[in-house]
């Protein structure tokens, strides 16, 4: 592989072993620390989700900007953000104010990967590209999962001992990051359009919405599953991630070479068949199976369902297929983050609405609703030549 390529490839594991730093903590943290409840944990999906909803405004600031300085800056905001957690989220709202800084940061490194992953690797492995940067990014969720287990179950260390170590992964990131050619994602900077909406692109946006409501129903619910009824800490959400991710390594670029091979309506048809039937175990497996058995199964599921996350990679294959031009990209992927997060923040406040309400089988049963549409909206898509 390409140098830039390597180099970008050390900043997706760094970044995403602090992502499972926060995201196996975060649960834990909320629930046994601060003491907020199943609605609270949905409403706070707002604030969280609050910078996907103005990705299209931060892409259109990362368009002007040179590629290495604006992935610079997401790491020196994360370890920022970290430290904040360590030292000054002693209460909810502090919490929430950090939080807010840590997902800027993440939300802001998507369209710079993405991107710049595509451009070093040319439109005829688009998908292989990605691929291999989730199986990176799963080498980072092993190391992310490593390091929570290894500090909080064998060390017994306590959360701001965690924040900090968190804080510490991405240090050399700034190094590497800095360590970016100029001359990556450079052309047409100066003259690149920091807003992009077209009718060609209407597919896109559609899919991009469905998959805001698949995935916060996932990310918000499914763990906190897991923790609010059946008692399940941090060590062992990390280690359930882990389990994902060392998956991940090896199936994501079959993945990826399977989006350059089928085309992305085939893999996304299916990954939406699999979700409707994924959310329907999620609804009846607590009401059916014993408390042992249905624990078992609910990480089963876990495990899936965050492989199958990596096959959202196919909607950003089919855009930069379909794309005007290379500069269109980042403000694309960004309006097309905006749009996922618009659903993003409604859904966990009327998720966290039907937990208290209905009970936890309404929510998976609105997740598998939503795949169904997925499932036929992609049919739309032409199947390529």
């Amino acid at each position: 592989m390409k140098t830039p390529l390597v180099k970008l490839l050390a900043t997706v594991i760094l970044l995403g072993a602090a992502s499972t730093v926060f995201m196996s903590v975060m649960p834990d943290y909320l629930s046994n620390e601060l003491g907020i409840d199943g609605e609270v944990r949905g409403a706070l999906e707002v604030p969280r989700e609050l910078p996907g909803f103005l990705l299209v405004f931060i892409a259109g600031f990362l368009v002007r900007v040179q590629r290495r300085k604006a992935v610079t800056m997401v790491f020196v905001v994360g370890v920022a953000a970290f430290l904040g957690f360590a030292f000054f989220a002693d209460s909810l709202f502090r919490f929430v104010l950090i939080m807010v800084v840590w997902s800027s940061a993440m939300h802001a490194f998507i369209p710079l990967r993405d991107s710049t992953a595509i451009e070093l690797a040319g439109s005829g492995k688009r998908g292989w590209v990605l691929g291999r940067v989730g199986a990176y990014r799963s080498i980072g969720l092993i190391l992310g999962t490593a390091v929570v287990w290894f500090l909080m179950s064998q060390l017994k260390t306590d959360y701001k001992i965690t924040w900090i170590v968190g804080a510490v992964l991405l240090v050399p990131g700034i190094l590497i990051s800095m360590s970016l050619p100029s001359s990556i994602g450079e052309a047409g900077r100066a003259t690149a359009r920091r807003f992009v909406f077209r009718k060609k692109y209407r597919l896109f946006y559609a899919l991009c919405m469905l998959f805001g409501a698949r995935k916060q129903i996932f990310l918000t619910f499914a763990p906190w599953l897991l923790v609010s009824v059946y008692g399940q800490k941090a060590p062992q959400l990390a280690l359930a991630m882990g389990a994902s991710a060392l998956i991940g390594i090896f199936l994501k670029p079959v993945f990826g070479k399977l989006i350059d091979r089928l085309g992305e309506r085939t893999i996304l048809m299916a990954d939406a068949a699999l979700i409707a039937l994924l959310s329907a175990a999620y609804a009846v497996v607590p009401s059916l199976a014993g408390p042992g058995t249905a624990l078992a199964l609910l990480y089963c599921f876990f495990v899936l369902d965050e492989l199958l996350f990596s096959l959202s990679m196919a909607r950003t294959t089919y855009l930069s297929g379909i794309i005007r031009k290379d500069s269109e990209m980042v403000p694309t992927i960004g309006l097309g983050g905006t749009i996922d997060h618009i659903v993003s923040m409604a859904v966990p406040v009327l998720g966290g609405v039907l937990w208290v309400k209905v009970g936890p089988w309404a929510v998976f049963a609105m997740a598998g609703f939503v795949a169904v549409i997925t499932f036929f909206t992609v049919s739309t898509m032409p199947a390529r030549k």
